[in-house]
């Protein structure tokens, strides 16, 4: 159903989402800003503004009205401080409210050498029982991306053949977090093996194909990659079945990110490189890791990148 936007501001959110549409080609982020500009048309509506002027004040009550964790809040104040700059070109002035503080007592989930080794055993003998989904067959080389090259589950999925040089080892991701773009390394052993998975007959691979997709070429949902994971960690007892029932998040398919996110660091400062010299991660992040007991840091580092 199409959202009709009544404010004083409505040509103005209509312009602004076009312009984001066309900046942002993820199509979640595209979702966010628009979910966000909607709900703030309606109650600038209601409010009956009668001027172009948005001041802190008037934001932040539309703020309060929301019971949600202060990232969210957070998040949303960062869709209204660009909508605020595409107002400033158009002489209109806008104050922002102060972002709320965010603390958080998250640990990143890192896997064992012997839990690895137990996912990888288990993702390699998956049995395909939808003959029309190739979701089991496809499954222990994203595992072994995710893994092997800390790729985000939605980065991965989003990749086609001719992002990847398969004779250089290095796979371009050109819509990353926050829309990004970065040039990944794959180890030779990784390479090797993305090159088989390329040449296997019953995948059917074309030049610009997806690297996981489905039957009629379109990019595969990550829901059915989640679950798939969600299982494995079942089986393994790292993970309850209640808690995958409720939306608990604890260890899941990023975790593999986690892992590997450690290991590079540990590798670094056993080069003799610092967290921050190694140049991957924001500081906030980076000391997100940090914070692990070094026993569960020591034993990430003796894994070893097997495939």
């Amino acid at each position: 159903m199409e959202v009709v936007l009544r404010s004083i501001f409505k040509n103005d959110i209509v312009s602004f989402l076009d312009f984001v549409q066309l900046s942002l080609p993820v199509k979640k982020t595209f979702d966010a800003y628009r979910r966000t500009l909607y709900d703030f048309d309606s109650f600038l509506f209601i409010e009956g503004l009668a001027e172009k002027k948005l001041e802190a004040e008037l934001i932040q009550r539309w703020l309060d009205g929301f019971s949600v964790h202060p990232r969210t809040i957070n998040g949303k104040i960062s869709h209204l401080k660009r909508f605020a700059g595409y107002l400033f070109t158009l002489g209109i002035k806008v104050t922002l409210p102060e972002r709320p503080r965010v603390t958080t007592d998250f640990a990143p989930y890192v896997f064992t050498e012997e839990e690895m080794a137990q996912i990888f055993e288990i993702a390699d003998d998956l049995v395909m029982t939808n003959p029309k989904s190739k979701v089991a067959a496809e499954f222990p080389m994203l595992v072994r991306l995710l893994y092997g090259c800390g790729l985000r589950l939605g980065e991965a999925v989003t990749l086609t053949w001719d992002n990847v040089n398969l004779d250089t080892g290095v796979i371009t991701v050109k819509f990353a977090k926050n829309n990004k773009q970065r040039l990944v390394p794959m180890t030779d052993e990784l390479t090797r093996i993305l090159k088989l998975y390329r040449n296997a007959p019953c995948f059917e691979m074309q030049k610009n194909d997806f690297l996981f997709k489905t039957g009629d070429g379109k990019q595969r949902n990550i829901s059915a990659y989640w679950q798939t994971f969600d299982k494995i960690l079942c089986e393994l007892g790292i993970k309850n079945v209640q808690t995958v029932k409720y939306g608990v998040r604890g260890p899941c398919i990023h975790s593999l990110r986690h892992t590997f996110t450690l290991r590079s660091f540990l590798k670094a400062e056993s080069e003799g490189r610092e967290f921050m010299e190694a140049n991957f991660f924001r500081t906030r992040g980076t000391h997100t890791y940090r914070c692990l007991p070094e026993s569960t840091a020591r034993i990430v580092y003796r894994c070893s990148c097997r495939y």
